[in-house]
C-alpha cells in the first residue's frame, strides 16, 4: 500500500517530493522560490528615465509653441497695446499703454486694422526667458473731409464774361480803338427795308463844333472828349448819326438828360449841307459812357426840308449805334 509519497500518483516532483511542500528543514509556510530583485529595480529604474524623457521633450515643444505664437502676434497685430513680460510664476497682469501703435513694413505705411487696439502676453517655463513684446509707432493718415452726404467740395466754377455794359460805362475798362469808320464799318446798311449807302465820316473836338440848338452845352459841361458822325444816304434821304464820348457813365447820363438842340448834318465836301440849324427830326440816347444822336433831312436844296425815309429810318440808326457800342464790351 503506498503513502503518498511515490512517484506514480501525479503529484510529486523530482526525487519524490510534492510541488508546494516545504523542504525539511525550511521555516513553514516559505516558498521554494524567491523574486528577482535585481532585475526589478533595473525595470523600475528604466520606466523613470522614459518618464523624464518624455517630460522634457514635451516641456521643449510648449516653449516652442508659444514662442512662435508670441511672434505671430506682433507681427500681425496692428494699434496693439504693449504689455510688459512677467516674470515665471508671477500671474498678475502689468497694465498695457493707452496709445495705440502699428507695425511699418519696410518704411510703407499700412491701414490700420478694424481693432484699434491689441495685447500679447507670454508665460515662459522655469529656466527660459520670454521675449520681450517690441512695436513701432506709426501717426495716422489724414483723411480729406467730405461734405454731411459724403459728397465732394464742387470745385468752383469759372467765372463768365464781364458784361458788356459794364465795360463801356467806364474809359478804363472800354480800351479798345475808337474812330467812325471803326464804329460804322459797314459801307452799305439795310433799315427799314431800305439800303443805305454810307457817305460821310468825321470827328469834331472840342464837341460843340457839331452841334447846334444849344446841344453844345450839356456835353461841353460833362467832359465830352470828341463828337463822332457818320451820314448815310438812300435816295433823296440822308440820316447822320452822331456819338459823343465820355469818361463815365454818369457823364453820358448826365448830358442825355439835359438835351437841347441836335447834332449838325455831315456831308461830303462840296455838297450842300442840311439840317446845320435846329428844326430836323431827330433822336437822343445815352448807353454807356456815350450819348447817341440821329438827325433826319433830305439832300435835296432846302435846309431843313424833311424826308419821311430818312425820318423813318432815324430810330432804326439810333438801334444800330447802340448795338456796335455794346460790341466794344465783348472784345
Amino acid at each position: 500500500m503506498s503513502d503518498g509519497w511515490g512517484t506514480g500518483n501525479g503529484w510529486g516532483g523530482p526525487g519524490g517530493q510534492p510541488t508546494g511542500t516545504a523542504a525539511p528543514g525550511s521555516a513553514p509556510g516559505a516558498s521554494s522560490t524567491a523574486p528577482d530583485w535585481a532585475a526589478l529595480a533595473e525595470q523600475h529604474e528604466q520606466d523613470r528615465r522614459r518618464r523624464k524623457q518624455r517630460r522634457a521633450v514635451g516641456a521643449a515643444v510648449a516653449a516652442t509653441v508659444v514662442i512662435g505664437g508670441i511672434t505671430a502676434t506682433a507681427v500681425t497685430l496692428t494699434g496693439h497695446r504693449t504689455a510688459p513680460t512677467t516674470a515665471a510664476g508671477d500671474s498678475s497682469p502689468s497694465p498695457a499703454s493707452d496709445s495705440p501703435s502699428a507695425v511699418a513694413f519696410g518704411g510703407a505705411s499700412d491701414p490700420p486694422s478694424p481693432s484699434s487696439t491689441g495685447s500679447a502676453t507670454a508665460s515662459a517655463s522655469p529656466g527660459a526667458s520670454a521675449p520681450a513684446s517690441a512695436s513701432a509707432s506709426r501717426p495716422a493718415t489724414a483723411k480729406p473731409s467730405a461734405r454731411p452726404g459724403g459728397t465732394t467740395p464742387a470745385s468752383p466754377s469759372p467765372a463768365g464774361p464781364p458784361d458788356p455794359l459794364t465795360v463801356i460805362s467806364a474809359a478804363a475798362t472800354d480800351t479798345a480803338p475808337l474812330d467812325p469808320a471803326g464804329l460804322f464799318p459797314s459801307a452799305t446798311l439795310t433799315i427799314g427795308g431800305r439800303t443805305w449807302t454810307r457817305v460821310a465820316t468825321g470827328s469834331a473836338t472840342p464837341c460843340w463844333n457839331a452841334t447846334t440848338g444849344h446841344l453844345g452845352d450839356p456835353v461841353t459841361a460833362q467832359g465830352c472828349r470828341a463828337l463822332l458822325r457818320v451820314t448815310y444816304t438812300s435816295g433823296t434821304g440822308a440820316v447822320t448819326v452822331g456819338v459823343a464820348i465820355f469818361d463815365a457813365k454818369a457823364n453820358a447820363d448826365a448830358a442825355a438828360a439835359g438835351h437841347q438842340g441836335q447834332v449838325q448834318g455831315l456831308v461830303p465836301a462840296g455838297n450842300a449841307s442840311y439840317c446845320v440849324t435846329d428844326g430836323c427830326p431827330g433822336t437822343h440816347a445815352a448807353i454807356g459812357r456815350y450819348t447817341v444822336y440821329t438827325v433826319s433831312g433830305t439832300t435835296k436844296p432846302g435846309g431843313n426840308a424833311t424826308d419821311a425815309t430818312a425820318t423813318a429810318a432815324g430810330p432804326g440808326f439810333a438801334s444800330y449805334a447802340q448795338a456796335q457800342l455794346l460790341a466794344r464790351g465783348r472784345r
